[in-house]
């Protein structure tokens, strides 16, 4: 989303690359993006680095990809080196010096492939695919969810209202059904969906997809074992790099929901209503791409189009903002627990009740600390050992199911940081928004928006 990007200072104080690459009408996918991640960081770490590149596989496989994907790949590359170079020049940086790169987001699967690399799952038929996503909608109706069957996993957000941080199971009959069902089809899919977080329709859906190309329900334990092999390919890791991963986890979950809030309110001003107007005019934002899905864009294509549209609607602009803040402190919900699961990242805490700038300088320098540190110290911080229960001298304190008394001096920070963030989790169901004032130019940007989307001069009264 181009009023999420940074802000032309900030690019201007640090070079940022993988930048509008690519259009938003373009088909580009979690493997196009680990590639140009991969090139980028080739470029910037030079050539003296003794590692496995990733233009040796694009060799060993470029009589299997068609000619049109591979010259729009060139077309990339050649972008990003150009880029990279720029960005040396200004900095008075030789060609041929090694930089560290800093790759920075939070999607998590494209991290996920970076970092461990791609997977090995088999492509699914058309057949397949069609009958993993009605099963998914009839299984999503008994929730009263809406299902995206073209969507993907970072863009399925389920929209309600918020309180969307009450627990899933207790309103989730037909999910429960759906992860039931996905289990019953065989070990490696059981295997998968306890992996699951949260009520992830889509990698549910992606499960459904494979079991069903495989033919789970006549197939042997035998065939269904070699479904999966478990194994990863491309990874960072795996070409001989040093990678130190980090999640900067707020420390208090109700400050950090309204910040998120703010940031929303923030992308309003900085133009998203217009941005989202003018590329759908222009063709440039199609409702089966990618980007039309994204959290941002998605609830502001509904809004803009709405039917009965009037001036100064401010009962249709709350609903959207709303929409809009549920979705992405959702997602950010989702983050949190799928990091949290990955033991390759390290949390980092950040505190919520100092300034922005302070906390940013804090968690700077302890990441810093941490990249300069020998890879056997990092990696006794990172793999601590995992939460003991707590011993009650001379007496037993009886525990509710599920309760677990922990005794935290025995945990890394990292460790400490990811228990009281899991932990925090039940008090989100108390957080209510508090929305700021408005300006007068959002809404009547939010106005002209509309208009314009709509193909009208102006809206009615």
């Amino acid at each position: 989303v181009g009023a999420n990007k940074p802000t032309d200072d900030e690019r201007a104080a640090c070079p940022h690359h993988l930048i509008d690459v690519a259009g938003a009408n373009e088909t580009y996918n979690a493997a196009d993006w680990m590639r140009d991640a991969v090139f980028s960081i080739e470029e910037l770490f030079g050539k003296d680095v003794n590692v496995k590149r990733n233009s040796d596989e694009d060799q060993e496989h470029s009589n299997l990809v068609e000619k049109d994907v591979l010259e729009s790949r060139g077309k990339r590359k050649k972008a990003i080196r150009h880029d990279i170079n720029q960005a040396r020049e200004q900095g008075s940086i030789p060609l041929d010096a090694p930089i560290l790169p800093i790759v920075v987001g939070g999607t998590m699967m494209y991290l996920q492939w970076l970092v461990h690399g791609r997977p090995d799952a088999m492509r699914p038929t058309d057949e397949a695919l069609e009958r993993a996503a009605s099963d998914i909608k009839r299984f999503q109706a008994m929730d009263g969810d809406t299902f995206d069957s073209t969507g993907d996993a970072e863009t399925e957000v389920k929209r309600e209202s918020s309180q969307e941080e009450i627990s899933d199971a207790a309103l989730s009959t037909g999910w429960n059904a759906a992860v039931d069902y996905a289990s019953s089809l065989g070990k490696p899919f059981k295997a998968r969906v306890d992996k699951l977080c949260g009520k992830d329709w889509y990698r549910l859906r992606r499960i459904l997809e494979v079991a069903y190309t495989a033919g789970a329900e006549k197939a042997s334990e035998e065939q269904l074992q070699a479904v999966y092999s478990g194994e990863r390919f491309g990874g960072l890791g795996m070409r001989g790099y040093d990678v130190r991963c980090f999640f900067l986890c707020p420390d208090d979950r109700l400050k950090h929901a309204d910040v998120i809030d703010r940031r929303c309110e923030d992308m309003l001003q900085r133009g998203l209503l217009n941005e989202t107007a003018s590329l759908s005019i222009a063709g440039e934002l199609p409702d089966d791409g990618q980007p039309a899905r994204a959290i941002g864009y998605r609830q502001t294509l509904d809004y803009l189009r709405r039917k009965d549209a009037k001036r100064q609607d401010n009962a249709a602009f709350n609903a959207y903002v709303n929409e809009f803040t549920t979705a992405t402190r959702r997602y950010a919900k989702k983050q949190m627990g799928w990091f949290r699961k990955d033991e390759e990242f390290m949390f980092i805490p950040v505190s919520m009740s100092k300034p922005s700038q302070e906390r940013v300088d804090e968690a700077a320098n302890a990441i810093l600390q941490l990249c300069k540190t020998p890879r056997n110290e990092y990696e006794l911080e990172l793999f601590s050992e995992p939460p003991k229960a707590r011993e009650t001298a001379g007496s037993k304190t009886k525990k509710s199911k599920g309760a677990t008394d922990v005794d935290t001096d025995t945990l890394s920070l990292s460790a400490k940081t990811k228990l009281r963030n899991e932990k925090q989790g039940k008090d989100m169901k108390f957080y209510q928004g508090k929305r700021s004032d408005v300006p007068s130019k959002v809404i009547e940007e939010a106005d002209a928006s509309t208009a314009a989307i709509q193909g009208l001069k102006e809206l009615p009264s």
